[in-house]
């Protein structure tokens, strides 16, 4: 057997020794999403007479969907919250179906990892549809599993996501379990989760609308994942 950094494989098969796991969010971290959610929720909003601002796209940034819907109500969209949840899930998926937007280079990170059979977990507040259509379009057994909005676990900027992701790679459900993963995050309401996991945190800093490199938030950033190699993330674990 041989170590790079924590990741301990078995030289002949690349097997994985133990179950310390990566941890991606979707929105912004895995796939450029934003302009996509940016332009169903600015359109529902103009389309019900409310006012946008730049202010309001980045309070959205990362925000769970109870949020979104306390935002874009107070922005003027008088519909029902679960209305609003599905009208904007259907607008992006549609879009998503048509392109999905990867991160550069995340592409050849996620197929590395899975070569490597380093299990892999999704963790984002999208809900189910969304999360599966990235999940069929990402390499061949990136991901072992994923955690969604739909789940009953208290969303991000709460820690409780990336436990439930930790359990599902058989490690604790808590900040020791956690503390085994290394997780990319992109906006504040995923690093706070992410830093209160107990994991390491990388954010990414390309696509974001605001950058929260310097936010104390995260162990390491990176603009995108070009050149990233497994060696490189196993240094930071």
């Amino acid at each position: 057997c041989y170590t790079i950094g924590c990741i301990t494989m078995k030289a002949r098969n690349k097997t994985l020794l133990h179950y310390d796991a990566i941890l991606f969010d979707v929105d912004g971290t895995l796939i450029d999403s934003d302009p996509y959610w940016v332009r169903s929720q600015e359109t529902l909003v103009r389309s019900c007479g409310g006012e946008w601002s730049d202010a309001l796209a980045d309070a959205l940034q990362g925000a769970a969907f109870p949020e979104t819907v306390r935002l874009l109500r107070g922005a003027g969209v008088d519909w029902d919250g679960d209305a609003i949840v599905r009208h904007l899930s259907d607008e992006v998926l549609c879009m998503e179906k048509e392109r999905l937007p990867w991160i550069e280079g995340v592409r050849d990170v996620l197929s590395g990892l899975a070569a490597a059979h380093v299990p892999a977990v999704l963790v984002t507040g999208s809900p189910r549809e969304i999360v599966e259509n990235v999940m069929a379009q990402a390499p061949k057994g990136a991901f072992v599993g994923y955690v969604c909005g739909n789940d009953d676990v208290t969303p991000k900027p709460d820690p409780a996501p990336y436990w439930r992701a930790a359990s599902m790679v058989g490690l604790p459900a808590d900040a020791s379990g956690a503390g085994q993963c290394l997780v990319f995050e992109d906006s504040k309401p995923g690093l706070t989760a992410a830093r209160a996991s107990g994991a390491t945190v990388v954010a990414v800093t390309g696509h974001a609308r605001v950058d929260m490199s310097d936010s104390g938030l995260c162990d390491e950033a990176i603009v995108d994942y070009r050149g990233l190699t497994i060696a490189d993330l196993a240094g930071w674990m």
